[in-house]
């Protein structure tokens, strides 16, 4: 025996997949991840504070990867290992031109044939003895950016390295997309198991 569909209930289930995404795909864009209301670097076992700031409009403010203005932006990045104060460790700021996104990462960044053309930040690869690295940018243009990250140890000359897409200026829709992919997947569904959607195109032919 058939039983009968129940849309609202497909619907839902559409609906409920999207929000346990959503955590995942807010909190994992390649090496920064928010952790309990702190955002992480990562390279490999190595960890950091990572926080943005906009001092001259939202004060103590912190941002993680969504900087809301244009303007002068306080990167800071605070050491979660005392191995990492003798370690260089550089740090580059590009613009994602080649639109990687969310999902950037180091292969990405070694395809990209002249780095240098899209840097709009650069501190080169220097020990940090205090454990804390804070660098400031004035940004002119919103958009798309991704931060890389490497640092080196001076014991056996092993490189690490983290990568990280921030958007500046709102630009984006966050997950709005997935929400109305998932609703009109839904809508679909129930088209297909009612025959709606077979009898139109039926009737187009």
């Amino acid at each position: 025996m058939n039983r009968p569909f129940k849309p609202w209930g497909f619907l839902g289930a559409a609906l409920v997949a999207a929000l346990l995404a959503a955590p995942q795909l807010g909190q994992a864009h390649g090496g920064v991840v928010a952790e309990e209301d702190v955002c992480l670097l990562r390279m490999g076992f190595l960890q950091a504070h990572f926080t943005l700031y906009l001092p001259d409009g939202r004060g103590a403010e912190e941002f993680c990867e969504e900087v809301p203005d244009v303007g002068p932006t306080l990167f800071v990045i605070e050491y979660l290992h005392e191995m990492m104060k003798e370690m260089p460790l550089s740090f580059r700021v590009i613009s994602d031109d080649q639109g990687f996104g969310i999902f950037a990462n180091w292969d990405d960044v070694q395809s990209i044939g002249n780095l240098e053309a899209q840097t709009v930040l650069h501190r080169p690869l220097v020990a940090e003895p205090t454990g804390v690295v804070t660098l400031r940018h004035d940004f002119a243009e919103a958009g798309g950016y991704i931060g890389i990250v490497e640092a080196e140890n001076p014991a056996n000359g092993k490189a690490y390295n983290a990568v990280f897409y921030f958007e500046v200026g709102n630009v984006g829709y966050g997950l709005i997309p997935l929400f109305v992919g998932l609703i009109a997947a839904a809508q679909v569904g129930f088209w297909l198991s009612t025959g709606t959607l077979q009898r139109f195109l039926r009737r187009l032919r």
